[in-house]
């Protein structure tokens, strides 16, 4: 009897040691979800927590229905990163953590945030009532005479020629006219020693060197502009009567002609001088040989 008291003492005293030796810890905790930030604009970033599955191998995550991944979770609690979805307008949406082995659920609340755009109401458009015409009382009817009308006489122009004037005879042709392209043109037909001769082109290549030659001398240089156009001095370096053909050389072979006078002049001193040079040399050999 001893004996059976005794082991009823001792299995309530074992009873009472392992209940007080157990730790507050190990009872079980409900399933619950925590959310960090719990608030942010769509697209940011956030980190689900969960606590109180002791039992689950996986958990699964959604947002508001749609799946966001899921987790294998050896432990009773843990930490899943994840992203809000782009396309989440601003408002408040469900965070699920869902055990599906032992069909435990727990969720949190995320609101998205966003600069919500209302669109103002139309400008209302007031029109003016239309402006009201006061007729004036018709007085006694006065015509006015219509005012004449005048025409301007218009004076008789007047054209003036400038008198024409006739160069002296002997004088030589100055030429003014533009060349045409392909063509050398001299401003005078014909010069006497000492006078200016200018030679205009057209139809060379642009900004180019031009050379003038006559019967193989140079007489002359002068380069082309953007339209390949030139004009430049000419001096000839002998002085021979005739046609003289100018030649320019500016990548295409451009010719004129021009011609030189000169001048002989008889008689006067010159002549009066050689026959008297002419005496004086026969006096002086007639007198050598006496």
């Amino acid at each position: 009897m001893r004996f059976v008291v005794r082991l009823f003492f001792g299995a309530v005293t074992g009873t009472l040691l392992l209940l007080a030796s157990a730790s507050p810890g190990d009872a079980q905790v409900p399933p619950s979800v925590g959310l960090k930030p719990s608030s942010g604009p769509a697209g940011s970033s956030f980190t689900i927590s969960w606590n109180g599955f002791p039992a689950c191998r996986i958990i699964n995550f959604t947002w508001a229905g749609a799946a966001l991944g899921s987790k294998v979770a050896p432990a009773t609690s843990g930490q899943f990163p994840t992203a809000v979805p782009a396309t989440a307008k601003p408002g408040s949406y469900a965070v699920t953590a869902t055990c599906t082995s032992q069909r435990q659920t727990a969720s949190g609340t995320f609101v998205v945030t966003g600069v919500v755009t209302t669109t103002p109401p139309p400008p209302v458009t007031t029109t003016p009532p239309p402006p009201v015409t006061t007729r004036p009382t018709r007085p006694g009817t006065t015509t006015t005479p219509p005012a004449p009308t005048t025409t301007p006489t218009t004076p008789p122009s007047t054209t003036t020629t400038p008198p024409t004037t006739t160069a002296p005879p002997g004088t030589p042709t100055t030429s003014s006219t533009a060349p045409k392209p392909g063509e050398l043109l001299l401003d005078r037909p014909s010069i006497k020693p000492g006078e200016t001769l200018s030679a205009s082109g057209k139809g060379c290549l642009p900004s180019r060197m031009v050379t003038l030659t006559s019967d193989g001398t140079e007489v002359g240089t002068a380069y082309t502009d953007g339209a390949g156009a030139f004009t430049a001095p000419v001096e000839f370096t002998r002085i021979e009567a005739g046609r003289h053909t100018v030649v320019a050389e500016c990548g295409v072979r451009l010719t004129g002609a021009v011609e030189q006078v000169v001048t002989r002049s008889s008689g006067g001193p010159t002549s009066t001088l050689v026959i008297l040079v002419f005496f004086v040399l026969a006096g002086v050999t007639v007198l050598r040989f006496r």
